[in-house]
């Protein structure tokens, strides 16, 4: 069974919404600001972010027991796995941990990313997952897991369109695509675990790189590249998103009866 927030969807959205914009607001209050002072007071946002959803939700479950996967969800669960250590290492991720460990921006480094993973996961796969969940439960809709990681997802990858700047336009074009099959593979997560911290980790990893303390966005890439890598990333992870909706829904029927 689905968790009973404490609050209606409504109220959830508008706190999102809020959060958001304060966010925005602080980064640029913050813009001119020394690093330690912009770093520090980012993740304190991002915290209080997480706290507010908690209390808002009630809870960073959002089913009362976790699902028992099947040796079939098992197997696409492994692929979507798969997956993710692909793409990491296509990033050269081992080279950039170690790289990022011997930074002199270490810990401000660390903290940018940190505080990253904890707004963005918070806002997306947090409250605004729970908003989708919600009215699709209310509206009976079929795959409601699917639908909810498709919508927090696109928005995911929409929100990185605040990173636009003179001559960036390509490479956060591609960025935005990006990110929204990240927030595909973020939700396998949040379903999966029944919890957010597992998103909140591996968000914290991906960012977690020797420049993001100062760089001013991502650089381009081959569009081929990224789209051939990102869409079968895609097409796996929703396979997996689909079957998962099918056996709760499944469970659902069986417990009714």
């Amino acid at each position: 069974m689905m968790i009973h927030t404490r609050r209606s969807w409504q109220e959830r959205l508008l706190a999102a919404i809020v959060l958001l914009l304060g966010y925005l607001y602080l980064l640029w209050v913050l813009r001119d600001s020394p690093q330690s002072i912009s770093t520090t007071a980012q993740l304190g946002y991002a915290v209080t972010t997480l706290v507010i959803a908690y209390w808002e939700i009630g809870t960073f479950k959002i089913v009362d027991h976790r699902l028992a996967l099947s040796n079939n969800l098992k197997i696409w669960l492994a692929l979507v796995g798969s997956t993710i250590v692909g793409m990491l290492l296509l990033e050269s991720w081992p080279e950039t941990v170690m790289a990022t460990l011997t930074s002199r921006g270490l810990l401000w480094n660390t903290m940018i990313a940190l505080s990253t993973g904890i707004f963005e996961e918070t806002i997306t796969r947090g409250l605004l997952f729970s908003v989708f969940l919600q009215v699709g439960h209310r509206h009976q809709w079929r795959l409601k897991f699917t639908q909810a990681t498709i919508f927090s997802s696109l928005i995911f990858g929409t929100l990185h369109l605040t990173n636009l700047g003179p001559g960036n336009v390509e490479s956060v074009l591609q960025q935005v695509f990006y990110t929204c099959v990240l927030g595909v593979l973020l939700s396998i997560l949040r379903v999966t675990t029944n919890t957010l911290f597992w998103p909140i980790g591996l968000h914290f990893l991906i960012d977690w790189q020797p420049d993001i303390a100062t760089s001013q966005g991502p650089p381009s890439a081959d569009w081929w590249v990224i789209v051939t890598v990102f869409s079968v990333i895609l097409i796996v992870g929703l396979i997996y998103l689909i079957k998962f909706d099918r056996a709760d829904e499944r469970r659902q029927v069986s417990l009714s009866h």
